[in-house]
């Protein structure tokens, strides 16, 4: 019989011990309160893990676009509201420090100037945008009081929420990084310091509080090497030039990048950006030819100049402007460029001789 006795008594410590649980686990009727592991502040600290900014992305443009990001609170708590729609629950979420203010956002930076908060690192900005349950998406979801769940902002529960009662202890959000000012070079990291707290009605005191944790790094490259410096565009005949517009057969170059710093793969993609000037005398005709420059005033040759080409040795390249060139990635990149001769005069202006040009080229990350 005792055997029988040991087993027995097993079986109702289990069927007690679930009882126990069920019974802290319901919501106080048409109320907010505290789940089974009790009162106290909810930490939300959301990774955002290794963050690459281009070195030279201009102030106002995003870092990271609306990322949906998904954090358990760390000390385990929840939690538990339920409501029949006889009473209207609140609840508010409260800024911790001061907007930045004064920043040009760039396109797709959307959001109100208030929603822009700083963070510890100087130069990134971020913007958080509450999903479920302020979101208005379910019966058990909070309705934003403007239709917006843009941090600040506050929202109420006013329906019945039928068996769906909610169980609150993760965080789902929106979150956007903006550049706003100048980033200091390394790598510099989110301290977790509170940024916002948000707060449920019946509960006193902060529910939770949200902070950041990860790395913000430049993604830039540390140095440039030419692969011909000049680059040989060849010897050809006074009769090979039959027109204006007439072109040689474009040589390929290159330009590698090298101790490159940078993300490989979405969402932290960095360019390289290109600005060619005309040097040593050389500077862009007139009228302008997309990528034409002139030859340098020692050179005895006449009525042609040089045309500078992307990687695909046909697309000229804008003179004097900024141009994308292609995405840079960890350790080495290398940007293909190709050059010709372009004649620019009618036949009787061309003369024959050394044909010299010089360009002065910015490389920009962004």
């Amino acid at each position: 019989m005792k055997p029988s006795m040991r087993c027995l008594t097993a079986l109702l410590g289990i069927a007690a011990g679930c009882q126990v649980q069920f019974s802290v686990a319901v919501a106080a009727s048409n109320a907010c309160q505290w789940g089974p592991a009790g009162a106290g502040t909810m930490t939300f600290t959301q990774d955002m893990g290794r963050v690459y900014v281009p070195r030279d992305a201009p102030v106002g443009s995003i870092i990271r676009n609306r990322q949906f990001m998904r954090v358990i609170n760390t000390e385990g708590r929840n939690i538990l509201c339920d409501n029949d729609g006889s009473v209207r629950l609140t609840f508010n979420t409260q800024t911790s420090v001061p907007p930045v203010q004064n920043i040009p956002l760039a396109a797709g930076a959307y959001g109100a100037a208030y929603t822009l908060l700083p963070t510890n690192i100087p130069g990134v900005g971020v913007r958080f945008e509450l999903a479920f349950p302020f979101d208005n998406s379910a019966t058990n979801a909070f309705t934003p009081d403007t239709g917006d769940s843009t941090v600040p902002f506050s929202a109420h529960h006013q329906k019945p929420m039928g068996s769906a009662v909610l169980n609150f202890s993760r965080l789902d959000h929106f979150i956007t990084l903006i550049k706003t000012g100048p980033i200091p070079t390394g790598s510099q990291d989110f301290n977790g310091q509170e940024l916002f707290s948000g707060n449920f009605s019946g509960i006193p005191g902060k529910s939770f509080r949200v902070g950041l944790r990860g790395q913000v790094i430049h993604a830039h490259c540390g140095s440039n090497r030419v692969s011909a410096d000049p680059v040989q565009l060849g010897d050809w005949n006074l009769a090979d030039f039959t027109r204006p517009g007439h072109t040689t057969t474009a040589v390929p170059f290159h330009i590698t990048l090298s101790a490159c710093v940078a993300a490989d793969t979405p969402p932290d993609i960095a360019t390289a950006n290109i600005r060619f000037e005309g040097s040593g005398g050389s500077a862009p005709v007139t009228p302008a030819i997309p990528g034409v420059f002139t030859l340098t005033p020692a050179s005895d040759a006449k009525g042609i100049g040089i045309q500078i080409l992307k990687g695909d040795q046909s697309t000229p390249i804008e003179l004097s402007t900024e141009v994308p060139i292609q995405q840079i990635t960890s350790g080495e990149t290398t940007l293909n460029f190709a050059a010709r001769f372009y004649q620019i005069e009618t036949n009787s202006n061309v003369r024959p001789g050394d044909a010299k040009g010089a360009l002065s080229f910015t490389l920009t990350y962004k």
